[in-house]
Parts: C-alpha cells; structure tokens; sequence
C-alpha cells in the first residue's frame, strides 16, 4: 500500500471519536461476558472521553493556543507570491464552483485575494492533487479564484502534490529567494512553516479560518455539550498528530 495512504487511513482509526466507540464496544463485550469491572472502567472512560471533547473549554482552549502562534497576515509587507495549500473539494458540475470547494479551500482562497489586492505585482500559486475526482484541487481553486475576478494569467496551479511536504519540496525551485505569503488553516501553520523552512524557504504566515474566535457576548449555548466542540478537538488532535509526526521524521532526515 502507498505510504500516503497507509497515513490516512490509520489516522482515521487514531481520531478520537473512533477511539471513544472502541471503547465503548470493548465495554459492552465485558459487560456481555460478565466481567464487570473491565465493562466498568472501559465505557467510563470511554463517557469521560466524550464529556470532555464535548464541552467548550479544552477544545477551546487548545485550539486557540494553535491557532494563535501567528497572528494574522500584515498587508504592508509585499511579496511576489501568495502561496495556497491545498484543502478539499467534489467535482460535481451540478454545484456551483463555491460549492464543489470546502469552507477550508474557500477560505483559503479568499484570503488570498485580499492578500493579492496589495500585491498588484504577486502571483498567486494553487497547491493540491486530485485525489479520486476529476480535477485537482489546485485547478478547483484556480476556478474559484477566476471566478471572483482574479485574471488566469496571475495564477499558477501545480497539481502533484498530496501533502504539505511534497508541497514545500515541488514549489522549493520556484519559490527560492522570493518573498511569498503562505495561505492556510491557522491550525495548520504551524506544521506548514515548519515544512517550508525545512526545504529551505522562507514562508510568511497569513493563516486564516479560524475555528475559535473570542467573543465579548458569549451565548447560552457554550455551556452545553456541542458537536461543534468535538469537531474542534478533532481538528486539535489531527494537527497535533501531524506536528508530532513531522517532528519525529525530521530526526532521522
């Protein structure tokens, strides 16, 4: 099996939901076979689990401390390139083109028009392969990007890469000595400056789609358990996943 996949596909099994319902089944096994305290500890642990990445304050809490290691992109710097890291897409011609991107290739996308409005002089570089649609990631944002009024010509896709590493290693001759702004999820950053500098480029952050956002009237509803707070713990934990994994691999380069 491709190593890329082999990735993905024990990190589906590595995320806490998947987690929290092994070990619930593992309990109800006990629990069948009259073990007791096994079936105890297995489906508390597993309750506890849910409880905490349930309720705002830890997903919270450890997202916004990532979220926030760069502040967000100072339009007074210039640069002749404005780097956007692929995210995900459908190719589905019956949908609008904001609707085959992701929020996380939209987003990413937009920030890079507002970067380029004080660039006149910047390209802007689409990353991302195509994975099992019709067309890449790269090009499904260029499309986006067209369609906002952004002219083609200002536009480079590079369709091969399917991760943040072979993205930094494709875009390393191009990019060499330039300044350039690098578009991502700000929970993403982190990893992404680490890759770039690790091929010897010089990124500037401008991360964007933040997932925690201070708010001086907090609602009612931050009080209470919410799916949203599970997808923000999950998204927490892929990166920090990823972050340990480059970190280890850069050992052994």
């Amino acid at each position: 099996m491709d190593f890329f996949l082999l990735k993905k596909f024990i990190g589906v099994f590595v995320m806490p939901i998947p987690i929290i319902l092994v070990l619930m089944i593992v309990g109800l096994f006990f629990l069948f076979r009259q073990n007791y305290v096994k079936a105890k500890w297995s489906i508390s642990f597993a309750t506890l689990g849910l409880v905490v990445v349930s309720f705002s304050p830890l997903p919270n809490h450890l997202l916004y401390s990532l979220e926030r290691e760069y502040p967000q992109y100072d339009l007074s710097k210039p640069v002749d390139y404005i780097v956007v890291l692929g995210c995900q897409h459908v190719n589905d011609r019956a949908l609008p083109i904001t609707s085959q991107l992701s929020p996380c290739s939209s987003v990413r996308a937009a920030e890079a028009i507002r970067i380029l409005q004080f660039n006149p002089q910047a390209k802007i570089i689409t990353s991302g392969h195509v994975g099992n649609q019709t067309f890449s990631n790269a090009h499904m944002t260029k499309q986006f990007i067209t369609a906002m009024g952004v002219d083609s010509n200002r536009i480079i896709a590079v369709e091969l890469s399917r991760d943040t590493g072979e993205e930094a290693q494709n875009l390393r001759k191009m990019l060499n000595g330039k300044p350039f702004a690098l578009v991502t999820q700000a929970t993403h950053m982190k990893r992404a400056v680490f890759l770039f500098e690790q091929a010897g480029l010089s990124p500037i952050a401008a991360p964007t789609h933040h997932f925690v956002r201070e708010s001086d009237n907090p609602t009612l509803g931050a009080f209470f358990p919410d799916s949203q707070n599970i997808k923000k713990f999950e998204r927490w934990w892929y990166e920090w996943l990823g972050n340990t994994y480059v970190w280890i691999t850069s050992l052994f380069a």
